[in-house]
């Protein structure tokens, strides 16, 4: 079993709070995109956190981070981690996004505990 912590930016937490539907994440109509400079700002905080880039596709871009179980997908509605059910590898994927909010263009979202961090 994996543990996921998802990155979206303030516009999608809204439209979460003023719909506040249990399929609300299953409607691509729901989510906001990423703004062209927020993906390549979400992009090079991974790169700095040690986040290695290991596939380049049209829809997305996917990364692993150096000495953990964590993986990190990067799409333009949001940024997806998901680690191994280990403490270490969650406490990354929390951590860092949690850090990943400090500009106040994003918001944290713990499907785990269906709670948003800004």
């Amino acid at each position: 079993m994996s543990y996921n912590v998802q990155i979206f930016n303030i516009q999608t937490m809204r439209n979460f709070e003023n719909l506040h539907t249990d399929d609300f994440f299953e409607h691509s109509e729901n989510l906001s995109e990423l703004t062209e400079q927020q993906f390549e700002e979400l992009k090079d905080r991974l790169i700095a956190y040690d986040y290695e880039l290991l596939v380049t596709k049209k829809d997305y871009l996917e990364f692993r981070k150096v000495d953990f179980s964590v993986q990190a997908i990067l799409t333009k509605f949001g940024l997806y981690f998901s680690a191994a059910s280990n403490a270490d590898d969650i406490f990354e994927i929390s951590m860092t996004a949690s850090e990943f909010t400090d500009t106040g263009e994003f918001a944290k979202f713990d499907p785990q505990q269906g709670e948003w961090e800004i």
